[in-house]
């Protein structure tokens, strides 16, 4: 299993705060809501119970992969309080507006099949399969220009949090580097050369 979520009554006191968690200097927010955030794409695997906390952070990742077993539910309302990790504001961008009311409000579980059909999870595969197959899509990622992945991420990441004008005021300002890099020059010869290319990330 992945995750039933978090020990409620370990954290009732933090919820209770005001002020969320907080996170040690050089350490990252699980959930993305604050402090800085990884210019590398994030891949999450996923299997079984898939809970709460745990849904929270998987919406924080760029891709996902999910076994086919996989139950997923935000189950806050069933326990007094709503979700505060991301959920309320990441599943209606990514299941819809309704289909999130739909289980944000209720508690209910939904599937892998239903997290795959709304494009929540990118691949489903045989329970057990599900790490190795994220494995292999972080090879590829690896395998691209790091600053062609790392430009597409910033680009798609500005589209998503401030809107396309945003992202279309900023595109060309962020490609003139990325076309003045060796990686480029790289990328045009090996397509020349009919081979694959060997990134430098400069």
């Amino acid at each position: 299993h992945t995750t039933a979520g978090l020990e409620l009554d370990d954290w009732a006191g933090v919820f209770a705060s005001g002020k969320g968690w907080c996170c040690e200097e050089g350490e990252m927010n699980p959930f993305g809501l604050h402090g800085p955030t990884l210019s590398k794409p994030m891949i999450a695997a996923v299997q079984g119970v898939c809970f709460t906390s745990g849904v929270e952070m998987m919406l924080n990742t760029d891709i996902r992969v999910a076994a086919t077993d996989t139950r997923f539910a935000q189950l806050e309302v069933k326990r007094g309080i709503f979700a505060c990790g991301g959920a309320t504001m990441r599943l209606p961008q990514e299941m819809g507006w309704s289909n999130a009311q739909r289980y944000l409000l209720t508690g209910d579980e939904w599937t892998a099949q239903q997290a795959y059909d709304w494009g929540m999870v990118q691949e489903l595969v045989a329970p057990g399969e599900q790490l190795e197959r994220a494995l292999a899509l972080a090879e590829k990622v690896a395998n691209a220009a790091p600053m062609g992945v790392q430009g597409s991420l910033a680009s798609s990441r500005l589209a998503r949090d401030h809107g396309h004008e945003a992202a279309k005021a900023r595109v060309f300002a962020e490609l003139k580097p990325v076309m003045e890099s060796e990686d480029v020059k790289e990328g045009i010869q090996s397509f020349l050369e009919r081979r694959e290319a060997q990134f430098k990330g400069r």
